[in-house]
C-alpha cells in the first residue's frame, strides 16, 4: 500500500470513498444489499487501474471495452465518462450469464474512478428472477414491425455488440435494454442497476487525500 494513499476511516471498508448506506444492509466489510436483494460493493485496488484507453478519448474507450469485454465472455450494455463528486469516473453496465442458474443473466454496473498508481470502483450486481426473458419477448415484435415483419433482418439487429463493428461472441446487447424501456419494466436487473447506480452517485463522496492524487494517464 502506498503511504501516501487514504485508507482507513476516510471511506467505507478501507477505501477513499463513502456513501449512504441507510437503506442498505452490510453483508461483508465491502458489501451490502438493499431491499431488492441487489448487492453493492465496494473495492480500491493499489495498483494502475487496467483500462484499455484514455477517459479522455471516449469513442477509443468504448470500443476496446466491448471488445474486451465480448472477449471475455460477458457483453457491455452501455459505458460513459461522468463525474462523480467533481472526480472523472467511468460508468458502466455489463452483462453475463447467470453463473448459478441455466437460465437468466446477470447485470453488473460499476463506477471506477481512477488515479495514477491506485483505483476505486463501487459496483452493482442485478440478476433475473425467476421468470425470465420477459423484457426481451415483451419488446422484439415492436421491433419485428419496425422491420415489416423481416425476421431475418430483424434478427441480425435486434443484438450487437456497441460501439464496435465486427466484435463477436460473448453476450452482445439486444435492443430491450435500452434505457428507454426501463420505466416500462422497472424490476428487470438492467433497470435496477441503472436505478441503484443512480442512488449511489447522488451520495458518493470521495476522500480529498484520494483526490488529490497523480490523475490516470493510459499508458503511462
Amino acid at each position: 500500500m502506498n503511504s501516501d494513499t487514504p485508507r482507513g476511516p476516510a471511506g467505507l471498508a478501507g477505501t477513499p470513498l463513502a456513501f449512504d448506506t441507510a437503506a442498505l444492509r452490510r453483508v461483508q466489510e465491502n458489501a451490502w444489499v438493499d431491499p431488492a436483494g441487489d448487492a453493492v460493493v465496494l473495492d480500491y485496488f493499489d495498483l494502475a487501474p487496467d483500462l484499455p484507453a484514455s477517459l479522455e478519448d471516449l469513442a477509443d474507450l468504448r470500443a476496446r471495452t466491448s471488445a474486451r469485454v465480448a472477449e471475455s465472455g460477458m457483453g457491455l450494455v452501455e459505458l460513459d465518462t461522468v463525474l462523480l463528486d467533481g472526480m472523472p469516473a467511468l460508468r458502466q453496465v455489463v452483462k453475463g450469464r447467470d453463473p448459478g442458474r441455466e437460465s437468466g443473466m446477470a447485470y453488473i454496473g460499476s463506477y471506477t474512478i481512477p488515479r495514477d498508481r491506485c483505483g476505486a470502483v463501487v459496483r452493482v450486481q442485478c440478476f433475473e428472477g425467476p421468470v425470465t426473458g420477459i423484457r426481451e419477448a415483451s419488446l422484439f415484435p415492436l421491433f419485428l414491425d419496425r422491420h415489416q415483419g423481416d425476421v431475418q433482418e430483424a434478427m441480425a439487429a435486434w443484438a450487437r455488440h456497441p460501439y464496435a463493428g465486427g466484435v463477436t461472441g460473448g453476450t452482445p446487447r439486444n435492443q430491450a435494454e435500452d434505457p428507454v424501456w426501463d420505466d416500462r419494466f422497472p424490476d428487470h436487473p438492467v433497470s435496477r442497476a441503472r436505478r441503484l447506480l443512480g442512488v449511489l452517485a447522488r451520495s458518493l463522496r470521495v476522500d480529498p487525500a484520494f483526490r488529490d492524487l497523480p490523475p490516470f494517464r493510459y499508458g503511462s
